[in-house]
């Protein structure tokens, strides 16, 4: 089945960029128009999170959303076959911040959101690193589908650490690295978590992220993504701390629910609002 999968996506990877959003338009027009994929739940969370908008300007924002949405994911195809060369052109970063804390042989959690393109900046990230990226994810159900999105998200030399296995992390023991995290999904566990408004609602936040980086000593970076046009994307790294066990309990949390906000209302056609970030709330736990 993985090298069906192989034989599917790989020539579609190799679609010239123009026929690639082509493609991609094509499946916005079923997914939005056609299939309607959460459409009312998108629209509900854009009205709590932007009540001074109008009704027009929330729909501008659902169907850009949708439009990136699809962006994303073919220009993840697109990982399978382009030039590492070609990848940096589109997504540029202020990389320094990572040389700096590699020569201060520190190693470093950064936290990023769902933000446009994620998986770009995952693989771009240990192009421009020499520290040893490793990327936190949750395994996909189905093993074909999962290795897959090992060979795109692996292609520049990244490590993966699944969520459901300690393993990894005693790897990294052995290397000084960077280990990215999507610190804004709805966590698995509701016992152990850091609630807090983020866009006019309460959400549960996962308080690993942050005891992990104490419990190392390792510095903490936020990562913003901004989409600069169609196919074109930059990062902005922010130094957070160079040691996060130097700060109080729940501070990096918080900060970076703040910066979260910040790219979400910066950009929030940018942002996956497809997912149901709202899901819980604080009584599910009584």
């Amino acid at each position: 089945m993985y090298y069906l999968l192989l034989a599917i996506f790989y020539p579609i990877s190799l679609l010239p960029f123009p026929a690639l959003y082509l493609l991609s338009d094509f499946v916005y027009f079923l997914l939005y128009y056609m299939i309607g994929y959460r459409k009312e739940l998108v629209a509900e969370s854009l009205l709590y999170a932007f009540p001074e908008k109008n009704a027009g300007e929330l729909e501008q924002i659902r169907k850009r959303c949708y439009h990136n949405f699809c962006d994303q994911w073919l220009e993840t195809v697109k990982l399978l076959s382009i030039s590492d060369k070609e990848l940096n052109r589109r997504m540029t970063g202020n990389w320094e911040v990572f040389a700096r804390l590699n020569s201060a042989e520190k190693n470093t959690y950064a936290l990023l959101g769902h933000t446009f393109n994620w998986e770009w900046a995952n693989v771009v990230c240990q192009l421009n690193a020499q520290q040893q990226f490793a990327g936190v994810y949750l395994p996909a159900t189905d093993k074909a589908f999962d290795r897959l999105l090992q060979k795109i998200r692996t292609r520049s030399g990244a490590w993966l650490i699944s969520m459901h296995a300690k393993k990894g992390m005693a790897r990294l023991q052995q290397v000084r690295y960077i280990m990215g995290l999507i610190a804004d999904q709805n966590p698995s566990n509701l016992n152990n978590v850091y609630w807090t408004d983020f866009m006019n609602r309460e959400a549960p936040f996962f308080k690993g992220t942050e005891l992990l980086a104490s419990r190392n000593k390792a510095a903490v970076v936020f990562a913003g993504i901004h989409r600069v046009k169609r196919g074109y994307y930059d990062v902005k790294l922010e130094h957070i701390t160079d040691d996060a066990s130097l700060l109080p309990q729940n501070t990096i949390l918080q900060q970076y629910v703040t910066f979260m906000e910040r790219q979400v209302r910066n950009q929030p056609e940018n942002w996956m609002w497809t997912h149901n970030r709202w899901k819980y709330k604080r009584n599910d736990l009584q």
